[in-house]
């Protein structure tokens, strides 16, 4: 800053004028300023510079992140065991796995599906029994489209299942289900749980079902049912991949069990027939419950 007073002064002289008096009360009154300037910037070099934020705004920005990060860990540390911990109580749960047996999503309650109307006659079925419609009734024809798509959907569980790795199987589980619904984004899910920990489920030859009740709630074209299905179920959950020490099977569940859903089941543009929704309605876990077994 004097450097600076000093050049304003030799340029006035230097052009032949003599500075005015306001111009030199002004310069002394800059050349004060300025050495409180030096005196304010050599106390600036002495003591730490202070923070653009207040220290306690620093601080609690530090904190909120902290808290933030630890927060986040927390949940993925929360989220990862307890999703394990739910799929495997889903595992050891038998009659979780037989709802999925039966068509349901494993979800609590229903998913999708419609309400109940009257109930008429009960229609038994064993897998691959089939029933007789005749043409000039339409649900005869729908009871026996829902027969023969929940022995259709049987079959590809139990494949599936003892196999999830199998691409192939899993497709043809999921045809079953109608594309995006509830119930088949929930069972991708399972069979890929199953697969990523080489998780297998070992059908028997004791399994069963019996379609108790199809209620048809409307008539094709656009056909929509809901099959009310009982059923039991002893396969053997099992790790597939690795063995105990003994060289036998590591076994997860062998718990039977027996329970009784209904199925929401809508007919397709191309008349075939696919689950849309459901709900777990009884449950037995060691026991069978369902009506018995059809002779043949």
């Amino acid at each position: 800053m004097a450097t600076l007073l000093c050049l304003v002064a030799e340029t006035w002289v230097g052009w032949g004028f003599a500075a005015p008096a306001a111009t030199a009360a002004g310069l002394q009154r800059l050349s004060a300023e300025a050495s409180q300037s030096r005196l304010l910037e050599d106390s600036l070099h002495t003591r730490p510079r202070p923070e653009c934020r207040e220290p306690n705004a620093v601080d609690s920005r530090r904190v909120h992140i902290r808290t933030r990060n630890v927060q986040m860990r927390t949940a993925n540390d929360q989220m990862w065991p307890s999703h394990f911990h739910n799929r495997t109580s889903r595992l050891r749960t038998r009659t979780a796995m037989l709802a999925v047996l039966l068509g349901m999503c494993l979800t609590a309650g229903a998913c999708g599906g419609s309400d109940d109307g009257d109930s008429p006659p009960p229609v038994s079925s064993q897998p691959g029994s089939t029933t007789t419609a005749s043409p000039a009734d339409p649900a005869a024809e729908v009871r026996a489209a829902v027969t023969a798509a929940q022995k259709q959907y049987y079959d590809a569980y139990r494949a599936a299942m003892a196999n999830p790795r199998d691409q192939v199987l899993v497709e043809a589980l999921l045809a079953v289900y109608v594309d995006g619904s509830v119930p088949a984004r929930n069972i991708r899910g399972d069979v890929a749980w199953l697969a990523e920990r080489g998780y297998v489920i070992r059908p028997s030859a004791d399994d069963y079902y019996v379609i108790e009740d199809i209620h048809v709630d409307a008539p094709p074209p656009a056909g929509r049912a809901t099959a009310t299905v009982c059923g039991y179920d002893t396969g053997t959950v099992i790790d597939g991949v690795n063995r105990a020490p003994d060289g036998k099977d590591i076994v997860v569940n062998n718990t039977p069990a027996s329970g009784r859903t209904r199925l929401i089941w809508v007919e397709q543009g191309d008349g075939t027939w696919k689950i849309d929704g459901g709900e777990l309605v009884d449950s037995w876990e060691g026991e069978n419950r369902c009506p018995p077994r059809p002779a043949g």
